[in-house]
């Protein structure tokens, strides 16, 4: 059975690239640097949201030149230091083939960083925030992978950390599993009552469920 997976959070710890590049930004305007703990409150719904929640008191009239370093940095270190969670290589390489990314993050950025793994051949589609027809949680991008992979949409399951993956997942009427110690805030994703939760995706790696689907 297919997998549909979010990128941050769910499949890489990128948080340590994301972090770097917006004290980069930061840093050019003379304001204090975030902690990761603090950078991965931010993650959620693209890189310009994540801008936007990180600009906080510093105020939005310095959206575009933040978004601009950021942006710049970010394209360029994105493959400095992102993890795999464990669990996420012996996964993909079991379900090679029945496997698709759906990210808000920009295509050439997640191409960059799974190509780092060579994880590319497991995936029958990847789309990016900026390829997909609508970002999470709208459900085009899921609604697209499942017709392009001629998938059956009642034996796929998303799997994500935030609350955009279920709620696209439920727009799109497909069960979604929610990775609780990702980037999203375990209680707002429990509020939404995923089909399933799992601690990690190595938790989940190992279910029952990773094996009936």
């Amino acid at each position: 059975m297919p997998f549909i997976l979010d990128l941050d959070g769910t499949l890489m710890d990128t948080i340590e690239d994301l972090g770097n590049a917006i004290n980069h930004a930061f840093s050019k305007l003379g304001f204090s640097p975030y902690s990761n703990e603090m950078v991965k409150s931010f993650v959620g719904n693209g890189s310009m949201n994540f801008v936007m929640r990180s600009l906080g008191e510093h105020g939005q009239d310095k959206f575009e030149e933040v978004f601009e370093l950021f942006s710049e940095f970010y394209k360029e270190h994105c493959t400095d230091s992102p993890k795999p969670y464990p669990g996420v290589l012996e996964f993909l390489e079991k379900h090679s083939g029945k496997c698709a990314v759906l990210t808000n993050k920009p295509a050439e950025q997640t191409l960059k960083i799974l190509g780092k793994f060579d994880l590319e051949k497991h995936f029958t589609s990847i789309l990016g925030g900026d390829t997909a027809l609508g970002r999470k949680p709208d459900p085009s991008g899921v609604l697209k992978i499942i017709e392009d992979s001629k998938w059956n949409a009642n034996e796929t399951l998303m799997v994500g950390d935030d609350v955009p993956d279920i709620g696209a997942a439920r727009a799109a009427r497909i069960k979604v599993a929610a990775i609780l110690g990702g980037f999203g805030r375990a209680n707002e994703l429990l509020e939404m009552k995923p089909d399933y939760t799992f601690e990690s995706f190595e938790e989940f790696s190992r279910s029952k469920l990773a094996s009936l689907f």
